[in-house]
């Protein structure tokens, strides 16, 4: 049929209609599933009943299909109507809800996430970038970086005085934690880490183009040291640690709930071995190496001076065996192990390539003995020992999960279980005692 005879059928089909229907008083069979609306219209996992959208997996007057009514009493949970709710759901009023990621009940009933801000792990989280907090102003609802921002310091709302800029999240007349005093000649002043900025890269406004990000004081389209290379839907692209950073945990865009800090890829309020589990009094929670963090060094919340870096567990301009003292022309100094890093591979700054490692010194693709090199889809490559490590147990991007959390010789077990690995790797239960139990032998 030709396009012209498409539009010649139109009015017998409108005969039709009528014909069935009548002229006056058309209705739907509340037992159909189409075409009013389209089911384009309705969300994941929706169908159209009765001219709407349903969710049969919890609308009682849809249970488990269109037309299928619970009883007065009666609840639908997982399409089955019964007395109560099942499947780890909760009754809200006469419906079934996951408590756990319904912006409308979030935790309990009727505890509703705001504008900008979605529900995970029972907690609202935002939904914006990394570092970023949903704030809600008069023009509506945007994201701010509550570390620098001095209309949002800290908290949103909180705004910094004249002659004072945010730093860390809070107000005062110089800039700490590394990062560098920016006065732009309109607005106000602002402190950013031009190490990691990519819109103050190695100095005060200098931006990195639109597909590059600030890595070690230098634009790049690659990350280093085992980053992912995110790119928000609005922003600048970045990188981030996806083992540890509670906006990109395990991928980009995955955020921990305020409770958890991501450690090995995973949401959790546990660390991984060497790691502590830090609780500040504003933001999220985060797993910090308190030997070399300059921002936890020894325990949480001790930040080195800006000429200091940790080592060790204690500031001091000096670095353990192994490590150099590396000073940059702007941020905090830092330690680095120039055999393995490949931001400093043989000396600071030295920075090796999207496509190689740093291994002994040297930027190659090849690694050491014990280890494995690893190239990920977005970010540079790593090497990896894969019989020890957590987010490459075995093999590269093999990540020891839930129940089988830790990596002992490239397999990943629960050393709260294993006679073989209890407690630790490599800790054999013996005979009088041969039953892991919670980590200790019995």
């Amino acid at each position: 049929m030709t396009i012209v005879n498409r539009w010649l059928a139109l009015p017998f089909l409108a005969f039709v209609l009528v014909a069935v229907h009548g002229v006056s008083g058309c209705t739907i069979d509340d037992s159909a599933t189409g075409p009013f609306p389209d089911a384009s219209f309705c969300s994941a996992g929706e169908v159209v009943c009765g001219g709407a959208c349903s969710d049969t997996t919890r609308d009682n007057q849809n249970c488990g299909g269109c037309g299928t009514v619970c009883s007065a009493g009666q609840v639908c949970s997982q399409s089955v109507c019964g007395l109560s709710c099942g499947g780890g759901t909760t009754q809200c009023g006469n419906q079934c809800v996951e408590t756990t990621i319904d912006p409308g009940n979030c935790g309990s009933c009727g505890a509703t996430c705001g504008p900008g801000s979605q529900c995970v792990a029972s907690t609202c989280v935002s939904t914006c970038g990394l570092g970023q907090t949903s704030c809600v102003g008069d023009a509506g609802t945007y994201c701010a970086t509550t570390d620098t921002d001095n209309e949002n310091c800290g908290k949103c709302g909180m705004v910094c005085g004249a002659g004072k800029v945010c730093s860390n999240g809070m107000c005062g007349t110089n800039c700490g934690g590394g990062t560098t005093l920016c006065v732009p000649d309109a607005g106000s002043p602002y402190c950013a880490n031009t190490q990691t900025d990519s819109q103050n890269c190695n100095g005060c406004f200098k931006p990195c183009g639109s597909q590059q990000n600030c890595v070690a004081a230098k634009c790049t389209a690659a990350c280093t040291g085992g980053q992912t290379f995110c790119t928000p839907d609005g922003g600048a692209p970045y990188c981030a640690d996806t083992q540890t950073d509670n906006a990109n945990c395990g991928t980009c865009n995955n955020v921990c709930g305020k409770t958890l800090a991501c450690s090995g890829g995973t949401c959790k309020n546990t660390c991984i071995s060497g790691q502590t589990f830090c609780t500040p009094d504003g933001g999220s929670p985060y797993c910090a190496n308190t030997q070399t963090d300059d921002a936890n060094c020894g325990t949480c919340g001790n930040v080195c001076g800006t000429t200091l870096a940790c080592s060790g567990g204690t500031c001091k301009n000096t670095c353990i065996a192994g490590q150099t003292f590396c000073s940059p022309d702007s941020g905090s100094p830092y330690c680095a192990d120039t055999q393995t890093d490949n931001a400093n591979c043989g000396t600071c700054f030295d920075v090796c390539g999207p496509t190689l490692v740093c291994s002994g010194g040297k930027c190659g693709n090849t690694c050491g003995t014990g280890q494995a090199f690893c190239q990920p889809d977005a970010g540079g490559p790593f090497c990896a020992d894969i019989q020890s490590d957590n987010a490459n147990c075995g093999s590269c991007f093999d990540v020891c999960g839930t129940g089988t959390p830790t990596c002992c010789s490239a397999s990943c077990i629960d050393v709260t279980t294993n006679a073989n690995n209890c407690g630790f790797c490599g800790n054999v239960c013996p005979t009088l005692t041969p039953t892991c139990v919670a980590g200790v032998c019995t």
